[in-house]
């Protein structure tokens, strides 16, 4: 069996897509004979991480670009670009046109569906255009929840049958540190000082940073609320609230953090993560969090309750009331502080990226 992957994500600086394929690429590389796996990039760029175990061929036309001439043209076809696949793999929302290979399409959530205003228009418009009906031409189309599988089915009508679900998983390097050291190593690397409260993510609508701000001006505890995350869609509304309810100088905009061996401190140093998203596919840093033993507090909606299990406290993520309940009730219990570590710890245990891999091959023998 020889299989294509797209490798496009790992060029640009990698948030929740680009750690799936980083991932991903790493455990088929462990589990797969040389040659099996071959790569596929387009764009001028290269990989921010190369494989040996996984060589990948460049067609240097950027990305929009090469989408739109797959949507119009129907060429060039990515198979015979990689000298003939048994399979490919399209791990970002669009599968281009296949001589010959069996199609499998990630989808990694549908949130630009479900409310067009959660995300740009300049992002959502190139998927929008496409994904009913690369979903209809695909074979097999991956996951990453059943949250996500039930949006697929709803959302572009297509065949559950042909819908595998597939969880993503906290790399093995996120586990709890010693709470004395990871705030020693938060505060030299940041200047952030504990106790804190955090949340990861990009700044944009759909993660609700607007409910969670309103709610932790009016919260009564003493801590810095970290918002650990590149800017998007919304985030300029973020900082102009923050000024609004006189908590500036208690909120501290990290911006994307590209060293990921600190996040493991960042995550055990926190009182709590807190993470009122509206929507998520999966919730891999909500996932993160709770490997490192860090109490969570979540939103009740799409993924995140399948994730995360019993361990985090839960809120409905329009309720401000309810947020600033839950955050003084676990800023002010260290049982239940405690309690919620213990649980994390325990249902991260439950997913992981070798998992995620052996799945994903199962998957591609099956189409064959």
């Amino acid at each position: 069996m020889r299989i294509g992957i797209e490798l496009t994500p790992l060029t640009y600086a990698l948030t929740g897509v680009g750690y799936y394929v980083r991932h991903l690429v790493r455990e088929l590389a462990a589990l797969t004979e040389p040659g099996t796996v071959i790569g596929f990039v387009a764009g001028a760029r290269k990989p921010v991480e190369e494989n040996p175990a996984i060589p990948y061929r460049r067609f240097p036309v950027p990305p929009r670009l090469l989408n739109s001439l797959w949507g119009r043209a129907g060429m060039p076809c990515v198979d015979r670009l990689l000298g003939g696949t048994d399979v490919y793999h399209a791990v970002n929302y669009v599968l281009p046109p296949l001589k010959r290979a069996r199609g499998i399409l990630s989808i990694h959530d549908l949130g630009f569906l479900r409310d067009p205003g959660w995300s740009s228009p300049k992002t959502r418009a190139p998927f929008e255009r496409t994904i009913r009906r690369d979903a209809v031409r695909a074979d097999v189309i991956i996951a990453c929840s059943q949250a996500t599988k039930d949006d697929i089915i709803s959302l572009l009508n297509v065949d559950p049958g042909k819908i595998e679900v597939i969880y993503d998983a906290a790399d093995a390097s996120f586990a709890p540190v010693e709470r004395d050291q990871a705030a020693c190593r938060v505060r030299e690397a940041l200047g952030i000082a504990t106790p804190y409260l955090l949340f990861v993510s990009t700044l944009e609508t759909r993660k609700n940073v607007a409910t969670l701000l309103s709610a932790f001006a009016r919260a009564d505890v003493p801590h810095t609320l970290v918002l650990a995350g590149a800017p998007g869609w919304g985030s300029e509304a973020v900082t102009a609230q923050a000024a609004k309810l006189g908590v500036s100088d208690r909120v501290v905009f990290t911006g994307y953090l590209p060293d990921r061996s600190l996040f493991p401190s960042l995550y055990s140093a926190a009182e709590a993560f807190v993470f009122p998203s509206w929507h998520e596919g999966f919730g891999l840093a909500m996932l993160e969090a709770m490997a490192c033993g860090c109490p969570v507090i979540a939103s009740n909606a799409s993924s995140l309750p399948e994730v995360g299990g019993d361990a985090p406290v839960y809120v409905d993520p329009g309720d401000v009331d309810g947020l600033v309940r839950a955050m003084e009730r676990v800023c002010g219990d260290e049982p239940l502080r405690a309690g919620l570590s213990e649980k994390g710890i325990a249902r991260a245990r439950a997913f992981s990226w070798r998992k995620c891999a052996l799945e994903t091959l199962d998957c591609y023998g099956r189409l064959l």
